[in-house]
């Protein structure tokens, strides 16, 4: 096999890669990037303050991989305004049954947490559970983001480019890169959206 040939299929493997691990990156960014990108932007606003539980909110999942996904959370008064809180830490566990969620947490129950009435209301992330040295908490959790999520596609399109220029097939390499783009970039319109309105 000639070398050209070699790199044109190493480029198309590679490109192939890129492809399906845009899908994995796409999936990571709408699952967790745009919350952590928010609370970094945002993170100089969040003060110590109490929120009220007002209503408990509990929402059956679906069965997906022998575990059912609930939905849970809390609305209620923090600072004169009416506010969604996740539960953060004060919920241990995995919630079977809305039960379980008022076993750990009451209404009119107070509890301590981190608030910015800056942060789009959106995006359910005005209040958060009161971690300590919080921008270096999601410094953290972006940065493994960055790199699980983003690493491996960006090698994979670095390769295609270098071997579509080693096979002197340029244009093809980069057609194939940006079409590995398509779907890491449709990813960010939630993020975007909820920052901007």
């Amino acid at each position: 096999m000639k070398p050209q040939s070699l790199f044109n299929n190493l480029k198309k493997v590679c490109g192939a890669s890129a492809l399906i691990l845009s899908m994995w990156t796409a999936m990571i960014t709408l699952g967790s990037a745009s919350k952590s990108v928010i609370i970094l932007l945002y993170a100089d606003g969040y003060r110590e303050s109490t929120y009220t539980v007002d209503q408990l909110l509990f929402q059956r999942g679906e069965m997906r991989r022998n575990r059912t996904y609930n939905s849970y959370g809390a609305t209620g008064m923090v600072e004169g305004q009416k506010e969604f809180f996740g539960l953060g830490d004060y919920v241990q566990g995995v919630l079977q049954k809305r039960e379980d969620l008022e076993a750990q947490v009451h209404v009119g129950q107070e509890l301590k947490v981190l608030y910015n009435p800056d942060v789009p209301k959106t995006s359910g992330l005005r209040v958060l559970y009161p971690e300590k040295d919080l921008r270096q908490t999601w410094k953290r959790i972006q940065t493994k983001m960055i790199r699980t999520g983003y690493g491996p596609w960006l090698i994979s399109m670095f390769l295609c480019f270098v071997f579509g220029v080693a096979a002197g097939k340029t244009i093809s390499a980069i057609k194939i890169c940006l079409g590995a783009c398509v779907f890491v970039f449709l990813s960010w319109i939630p993020f975007l959206i909820q920052v901007v309105f």
